[in-house]
């Protein structure tokens, strides 16, 4: 049981720093109005391919060094219906999210992608039929009520200092596409998480001694990420590579951010799919929630956003629904340990 504690305090530190730099990167990198050419960065597809290359790079290097007899490409073929499944919520989710910057601001965007917790529960009952722990149905609830309740706060300072544009007609249009774009990606990342962990599930139960690890996932569904966003490319959206490449002839610091945000994605994912593989889905959910919490605080430092008592409010209730279901779960291993001895 220590042992297991320690791995995932190491995961959890491995993803809060790889995800925090990431976020204070990629905040700037789709937000900011580059000097030069005038406008924000907001080529997504651009974005996931950047970081689905180097995860994968990093992906197959980590397969060649535990010489794993499971090769990728069998994996694909006895797994291709959920990996390419996958891939594709996957590299949808990202852009959609991304593409709703347009419409609302960062800290809006975070709150949105802490509530994935709700859509992965909804998946695994309504899709997978899958039942779910009373307790982590009240967690659940409790880490997107508090999330609610900080986009409320935020929203009722933002009426008292600007009536006349939260009365705008125009502002409200766009509120409604922002919001609508984030729905379809928390639902894609709710796909994503659940098929994960169906897959994974059934690949253990076979006992075939073919076992899916964090570098299978993350070799393979990096490389169909690239596969999907190339075709999406070829098929509707040229214009996002000669956009692309015009804002980074003309702001060359912008493949400084590119780098730094695919180097800290990728490394990310490697604990991301080691925590999947080990611990399943909701606990995975439950890590990358407090990050995404923890980004928006430094967030609010590194770039002086002001939060009301309303907001605090939120934060109180997200960590606390969160530090509850840790010492329950401790709980429970103990007196799991305690009854098999």
């Amino acid at each position: 049981m220590v042992n297991d504690i320690y791995v995932l305090l190491i995961c959890t530190a491995g993803i809060y720093s790889s995800f925090l730099t990431w976020a204070l990167v990629q905040e700037p990198l789709t937000t900011k109005i580059w000097p030069n050419s005038q406008q924000q960065f907001q080529y997504p597809n651009v974005i996931a391919i950047s970081q689905a290359s180097v995860a994968m790079i990093i992906g197959y290097a980590y397969l060649r060094f535990k010489g794993l007899k499971y090769s990728p490409w069998r994996l694909c073929r006895d797994h291709s219906k959920s990996l390419f499944l996958i891939s594709f919520t996957q590299s949808t989710a990202n852009p959609l999210a991304t593409y709703s910057l347009q419409y609302v601001d960062y800290l809006t965007y975070m709150l949105a992608k802490s509530c994935k917790m709700i859509p992965v529960l909804l998946v695994h009952l309504l899709v997978y039929h899958t039942s779910i722990a009373n307790e982590k149905k009240i967690v659940a609830t409790l880490v997107s009520l508090g999330v609610a309740i900080f986009t409320y706060g935020g929203s009722m300072s933002k009426k008292v200092s600007s009536n006349d544009l939260a009365q705008d007609s125009e502002n409200y249009l766009s509120l409604f596409y922002g919001f609508s774009l984030l729905l379809a990606s928390l639902f894609l990342d709710g796909m994503t998480n659940a098929t994960q962990d169906k897959m994974l599930k059934a690949n253990k139960a076979k006992k075939d001694g073919n076992i899916i690890t964090a570098s299978h996932l993350m070799f393979i569904l990096n490389l169909l990420m690239i596969i999907w966003n190339l075709g999406y490319f070829l098929v509707a959206d040229k214009s996002q590579i000669t956009g692309s490449l015009a804002m980074l002839s003309l702001d060359p610091d912008i493949l400084r951010y590119l780098l730094i945000y695919s180097i800290c994605g990728a490394v990310g994912q490697c604990f991301i799919f080691f925590t999947l593989e080990r611990y399943g889905s909701l606990v995975l959910i439950t890590i990358t929630v407090t990050r995404k919490m923890m980004s928006m605080l430094l967030s609010i430092v590194v770039y002086g956003k002001s939060v009301n008592m309303l907001q605090w409010l939120g934060i109180f209730i997200v960590f606390g629904g969160i530090s509850w279901e840790a010492l329950n779960k401790t709980k429970q291993k103990v007196d799991m340990e305690k009854k098999s001895k």
